[in-house]
């Protein structure tokens, strides 16, 4: 891994401690260096360079985010990278991999530089623009793969964009996808089975609420397009991410698939472990997601998942919409809820409450998120890897206050619960991009480093 250039300013911080912590947690050192990390350890001296006290605050790598959706270019006025990445850096996250789902999509190398040039002005942590996998980006996936970590492609409808009905198209992409030598990313629900129970359960009924919404976007949807995914990977041999896993049934399937030595990685979201379909009723359409946020016994499941490196990493999916679109009635109600800005605080809870080891915690959103993109340089605190930290004070507790949170959306899923972990500072490459609660930078972040494609023939 080379560390020639510079990629960012240069920094030691001083005096940190360490996460998870260990019966002697003595202080630590780091040091950066044009941005990337040079020495990570209790004796590591500053040689000169600018100081930042840490002041006994714990240290972990800065927040890779695999999944948001920032509505820009297009919908800057719902969220916008502006807002959206300065929410990331509120919890704790300095790289994003970013879906556009409204237009215009990334369906050509033009519009996907175009889209990258947009977000160079405007993103203040370091972002991967995934390409969209639809028919019309065929001709073009080799010219965009260079530039994307990944292609996303909608097995299942969902806002913005509906899913593939037909299996012969749906073989094309994948077939195309490892021909270009990128992954598939795919939001996995079952098209046929969605409009069958759609037609069933919501629009026979005029009175349906968000409390039938996970048999409406069902387990069976989401296990029977992960199973159709699976069998294109084996065909064709695509790698494939499954986004946002929200059963335990999915989550078994992925680990038979890893166990035969498929390329398959995976990652859920904080909402499918943290809520349930319990709370319809409290929540009301602000638990509307797809996929549906599922039964206590999936959200236990998917922990275990996590655990057992069955599921590689957690992202937010992170879909604002103004909260008087989510308060219209369910069936008109757009799915999707905000929640970048609270990432390492919800990861960090799941630790406090023990439904997750401490470090698997961790490094569900540092290294074992960017190791599911192929991400190299990103997620860890050693030499070589960009100098992106954490500090936070892990005793000190807030109340997560919706109206004051950056995304524009103004509400969350989380409204008035305790957390623990709020970042304090966050350095990005070496540069204090966040501290006291309060942005330090205007933009800066940069696109992320990507292995070169590795095209499959035949």
């Amino acid at each position: 891994m080379s560390t020639s250039g510079v990629r960012g300013e240069s920094l030691w911080i001083g005096g940190a401690r360490s996460y998870p912590p260990g019966p002697q947690s003595a202080p630590v050192n780091i040091r950066i260096r044009a941005g990337v990390i040079e020495a990570v350890g209790g004796n590591v001296e500053a040689q000169g360079l600018p100081r930042l006290d840490a002041g006994g605050l714990t240290a972990i790598a800065g927040l890779v985010d695999v999944h948001v959706h920032f509505r820009d270019p297009g919908l800057e006025h719902i969220e916008g990278w502006d807002m959206g990445s300065l929410g990331a850096l509120h919890g704790g996250v300095t790289s994003v991999v970013e879906v556009q789902n409204n237009p215009p999509l990334s369906t050509t190398r033009r519009a996907l530089e175009e889209r990258l040039e947009h977000v160079s002005k405007r993103a203040r942590v370091d972002y991967g623009c995934l390409a969209n996998l639809v028919e019309a980006s065929l001709p073009e996936l080799a010219a965009m793969a260079p530039l994307t970590p990944a292609y996303k492609c909608f097995l299942g409808g969902s806002t913005g964009l509906g899913g593939v009905l037909d299996d012969e198209l749906l073989a094309r992409l994948f077939e195309g996808a490892a021909k270009a030598g990128r992954m598939v990313v795919a939001h996995c629900e079952d098209e046929a089975i969605l409009q069958r129970d759609k037609l069933r359960l919501v629009d026979a009924n005029p009175n349906a609420t968000v409390a039938l919404h996970h048999l409406a976007r069902s387990t069976e949807a989401e296990v029977e397009s992960v199973r159709k995914a699976i069998e294109f990977v084996e065909r064709y041999g695509t790698w494939l991410h499954v986004y946002h896993v929200s059963s335990a049934e999915a989550a078994a399937q992925i680990r038979r698939a890893r166990t035969r030595g498929l390329p398959v990685w995976s990652s859920t979201g904080p909402h499918f472990l943290l809520l349930s379909c319990e709370w319809a009723e409290k929540l009301g359409n602000l638990l509307k997601v797809n996929p549906s946020i599922k039964t206590p016994s999936d959200s236990l499941g998917l922990c275990a998942a996590l655990t057992a490196g069955d599921v590689d990493s957690i992202g937010t999916d992170h879909a604002p919409h103004p909260l008087e679109y989510k308060r219209r009635p369910y069936g008109k109600s757009p799915s999707g809820m905000p929640s970048v800005d609270l990432l390492w605080p919800l990861t960090f809870e799941l630790a406090l409450r023990g439904w997750l080891d401490p470090q698997v915690a961790l490094d569900t959103v540092t290294w074992r998120a960017a190791q599911s993109f192929h991400l190299p340089r990103k997620g860890r605190l050693a030499r070589g890897y960009d100098g992106d930290v954490v500090l936070f004070d892990p005793e000190q507790r807030f109340t997560v206050r919706a109206n004051e949170l950056p995304s524009r959306s103004k509400w969350s899923a989380y409204d008035g619960w305790e957390l623990h972990g709020k970042p304090q500072v966050v350095v990005r490459r070496g540069t204090v991009a966040w501290r006291d609660g309060a942005a330090q930078v205007a933009a800066g972040g940069r696109a992320l480093d990507l292995e070169p494609p590795r095209p499959r023939r035949g």
